[in-house]
C-alpha cells in the first residue's frame, strides 16, 4: 500500500538537513573535552599556587555548571574578583541554573557598578524562577534598555504564559523607538499564538516582510507557520510554509502540528511523505503530531502503522505520549478493547491523558464498564480535577443510571470540587474577547445576549415552518 510505503524507508541523512532541533543540540564530544580542559586547567592553576584570571574563572563556571558554582565562587571571593561585571555574569547564571536565586543576588550586590548586561543578566535569573516582579523591577531600573533587555523581559512574560502582558511591553517597545530584531519577533508571535490574536501576527508578518534588517530565518519561519496555524488560519500557515524560506525539521513539525491541530490526517500523512522524500530525518514530535492527525481524523490504521514503524524504520523510541495518542485513537474509533489493552500494557505508568482518552471514547461509544474503570482510576490521579467528575457524570446519564449520576454530583459539590465552564474566544478588530458559559462581565453583554436571543428565536421559528410545510 502507498501509506504503509511512506513510513517503510527511513530518509538517507545529509549534513545539511539535520536542522537545530534540541534533541541535536546535546555537547558534542569535542565540546566535552573542552569543557575537561578549562576545568583540568583551572584546578591546575589552583594547585601551583597562582591565581586564574577571569577568563580561566568564566570558562571553569561554564564547564561546570551550576555545581561548580559555589567552589568557584569561594575561590572567586579569596581573590578579589567579584566586581568584575563578567564573572558576575557567569556566576548569576549559574545559580540561577541550579535555583539557587538567593546566592544570585548576593553577587548582584557585590557589584558596585551594574551596567545593563548585569541587571539584564539579574532580571533573566529572577525570571527564570518565577520571580516576575523582580524581574520587571530590575527592567525597569536599566537605563537606556537595548534590545536584549527587551527581550528578556519579553521572553519572560511569554514563557510565564502571560502574552497579554508581553504583548502591551511588545508596544512599549515600539513606542519608546527600540527596533526589533529576530528573537523580538519570534517572542512576540509565541504571545500572538498564546492569544488567538491573527491580526497582530498579520502585522508582526507584514513588518517582516518590509524590514530590511530583519533576517527571515528558520526559526523567524517556523514561529510564522505556528502563529497561523494556532490563530486559525491554516491556509496561511501553508502559504508561509510552501514559500522559498530555509526550512529545517522545526519547520516540518510546526506544520504537522498545525495539521494536527485541525484534524487533517491525509494533509499530514502527504507532508511527512515529503519530509521523507527531502531527507529530513523525523524525530519524536514529528511521530506525535501525525499520531494527533491520524487520531483526530479517524485514521486508525494509519495510527497503528504510524506507531509501529516509528522505532523499527526511524529509530525513534516511543514515549508517553505517543502510547497517549495511539490509545485515543483506537478510542474515538470505537475500538475500546484495544485503547484499553494498549494503557495496560504500556511500559509506562497510565496518566491522566491516556486514561481520560479512553473515557471519553467510553462517554460517546457508551460504553459503561470500560467507562467507570477509567474514571475511577482518573479519580484517583487527578482527585481535583473537575473535568473528571463531569464525564464520569455524563457517562452515567448516558447509559441510564441516574441515581449514580446524582450521586457524584452531590458529592462533587459536596467535596468543593470546582467544576469548569465552557469557554471561547474571539478576535474583533485586532481585539480579543474571551467569554465563559454564563458569563455578563463583558461591557456588551446586554447586546450579544440579546442577539443570541434572536438568533434562537429565528432559528424556531424556521424548524416550526419546516414542520408545518408540506411535504
Amino acid at each position: 500500500m502507498v501509506r504503509a510505503a511512506v513510513f517503510a524507508t527511513p530518509p538517507t541523512p545529509r549534513a545539511d538537513r539535520w536542522g537545530t532541533s534540541p534533541e541535536r543540540q546535546t555537547a558534542s564530544p569535542a565540546s566535552r573535552r573542552a569543557d575537561e580542559d578549562a576545568l583540568r586547567m583551572y584546578i591546575q592553576i589552583l594547585a601551583e599556587g597562582r591565581l586564574p584570571g577571569n577568563r580561566a574563572i568564566i570558562a571553569a563556571l561554564k564547564a561546570g555548571g551550576p555545581a561548580a558554582a559555589g567552589a568557584v565562587h569561594g575561590n572567586v571571593i579569596k581573590m578579589g574578583s567579584c566586581a568584575d561585571r563578567f564573572v558576575a555574569s557567569a556566576l548569576l547564571q549559574c545559580y540561577s541554573a541550579g535555583g539557587r536565586v538567593a546566592s544570585a543576588w548576593k553577587v548582584f550586590a557585590s557589584v558596585s557598578e551594574k551596567d545593563a548586561a548585569l541587571r539584564t543578566a539579574m532580571l533573566v535569573a529572577c525570571a527564570d524562577n518565577g520571580d516576575l516582579t523582580s524581574a520587571r523591577a530590575l527592567f525597569n531600573e536599566i537605563p537606556g534598555r537595548d534590545v536584549v533587555a527587551w527581550n528578556a523581559m519579553l521572553s519572560a512574560y511569554s514563557h510565564s504564559e502571560l502574552p497579554e502582558r508581553a504583548l502591551e511591553l511588545f508596544e512599549e517597545m515600539q513606542l519608546s523607538g527600540t527596533r526589533p530584531n529576530e528573537i523580538t519577533l519570534v517572542i512576540a508571535l509565541s504571545a500572538c499564538s498564546q492569544l488567538s490574536s491573527l491580526a497582530l501576527g498579520k502585522w508582526i508578518h507584514l513588518y517582516v516582510d518590509r524590514a530590511s534588517d530583519i533576517n527571515l530565518t528558520p526559526t523567524l519561519v517556523n514561529s510564522l507557520v505556528s502563529m497561523y496555524a494556532k490563530c486559525g488560519s491554516l491556509r496561511a500557515a501553508v502559504e508561509v510554509f510552501l514559500e522559498k524560506h530555509p526550512r529545517n525539521l522545526e519547520t516540518w513539525n510546526a506544520m504537522l502540528s498545525g495539521f494536527a491541530a485541525y484534524g487533517c490526517g491525509g494533509g499530514a500523512l502527504s507532508l511527512f511523505s515529503q519530509m521523507i522524500k527531502t531527507a529530513v530525518a523525523p524525530d519524536r514530535i514529528t511521530f506525535l503530531s501525525l499520531l494527533t492527525a491520524f487520531a483526530r481524523a479517524g485514521m486508525i490504521a494509519d495510527a497503528l502503522t504510524c506507531f509501529r514503524c516509528m522505532r523499527r524504520n526511524f529509530g525513534v523510541v516511543p514515549r508517553r505520549e505517543h502510547y497517549g495518542c495511539l490509545v485515543d485513537a483506537l478510542a474515538r474509533g470505537g475500538h475500546l478493547q484495544e485503547a484499553y489493552a494498549l494503557v495496560e500494557g504500556s511500559p509506562f505508568e497510565p496518566d491522566g491523558a491516556a486514561w481520560g482518552a479512553l473515557l471519553a471514547g467510553c462517554c460517546v461509544h457508551g460504553d459503561a464498564e470500560i467507562g467507570r474503570t477509567a474514571a475511577e482510576l482518573l479519580l484517583q490521579l487527578e482527585p481535583g480535577e473537575g473535568g473528571r467528575h463531569i464525564a464520569l457524570s455524563n457517562l452515567h446519564g448516558m447509559t441510564g443510571n441516574s441515581v449514580d449520576m446524582v450521586r457524584l454530583k452531590q458529592e462533587t459539590v459536596g467535596q468543593g470540587i470546582h467544576l469548569p465552564s465552557g469557554s471561547s474566544s474571539i478576535e474583533v478588530n485586532g481585539v480579543v474577547h474571551e467569554f465563559t458559559a454564563g458569563d455578563r462581565s463583558h461591557t456588551q453583554s446586554e447586546q450579544i445576549y440579546l442577539m443570541i436571543a434572536m438568533i434562537s428565536s429565528n432559528l424556531r421559528c424556521t424548524q416550526e415552518s419546516a414542520r408545518n410545510s408540506p411535504s
